[in-house]
């Protein structure tokens, strides 16, 4: 039986799956946003009811909140490049001690 070799995945299955949970989550998200909208614009609720009222503070709540999202931005990436500077030194020192194996002696000895 021969070991797979794994020395080059570096974690790229755990990578694809949190993309493919992000992704859905974005999607399910955008599909409530679309929904919540054509039910608020539909006029299947009469004007002045609870369920009007409340559809329509989730639309304006949304709303608000990605306005306010975007005016944050230069934070959030700022947080992001810090997050990615760790994230490639640490994956460029598991490269460096995976296949840095080392010698058995030392280099100043002859």
């Amino acid at each position: 039986m021969s070991k797979k070799d794994k020395r080059g995945v570096l974690g790229l299955n755990v990578v694809k799956d949190v993309m493919i949970l992000l992704l859905s989550i974005a999607v399910i998200g955008v599909s409530i946003i679309l929904a919540l909208v054509s039910l608020r614009d539909a006029g299947i609720f009469t004007a002045g009811t609870v369920e009007q009222n409340q559809t329509t503070a989730i639309v304006n709540n949304i709303s608000i909140a990605t306005s306010d999202f975007f005016s944050n931005t230069g934070t959030i990436f700022s947080i992001l490049v810090v997050v990615v500077i760790i994230l490639a030194i640490a994956i460029i020192i598991g490269v460096v001690s995976r296949f840095g194996g080392g010698s058995k002696g030392s280099a100043t000895s002859l």
